[in-house]
């Protein structure tokens, strides 16, 4: 895994063989983001679990072959249960697209990821009885007029 920033923005390259969140983990710590998001990621992933909330619960599936990650965005509130909230899409040979809320995956190659850190605002979760999901908290920071 390589990372630089650019102001608040981090670009990083994640190698064959990582876990994608734990080096997302990894890249925050490093870069200090406590609160943020991933802007996009492209690449590929193998051994990917994904979901799909039905308003009670995920519908979880786990793909094992490489797929072409088409998209990767999500928030990131480190301080929260927990710290990522990340979506995916991703395909196949088929030029099939599977995509949903991502639990776990693997880079396979190499991934290519985005995200840019928020100086003014501070994220967290808090779990919504209504929902039954730890859902995003936005506090407002000293400079943030909205």
């Amino acid at each position: 895994m390589r990372s630089a920033a650019d102001g608040v923005l981090v670009i990083a390259k994640l190698e064959d063989g990582e876990d994608l969140l734990t080096s997302l983990n990894l890249i925050v710590k490093q870069h200090r983001i406590d609160s943020g998001t991933v802007l996009w990621g492209i690449g590929m992933l193998r051994e990917f679990e994904v979901g799909y909330f039905d308003g009670k619960g995920y519908h979880r599936k786990t793909f094992g072959p490489p797929h072409e990650l088409l998209a990767l965005h999500g928030s990131i509130a480190a301080r929260g249960d927990p710290p990522f909230h990340l979506h995916v899409a991703a395909g196949n040979e088929a030029h099939a697209v599977v995509g949903g809320h991502l639990f776990k995956a693997t880079v396979s190659t190499l991934n290519e990821i985005c995200l840019a850190r928020f100086d003014s605002v501070r994220l967290g979760r808090v779990l919504n009885p209504a929902s039954g999901l730890k859902e995003l908290a936005i506090e407002r920071g000293p400079t943030d007029a909205g």
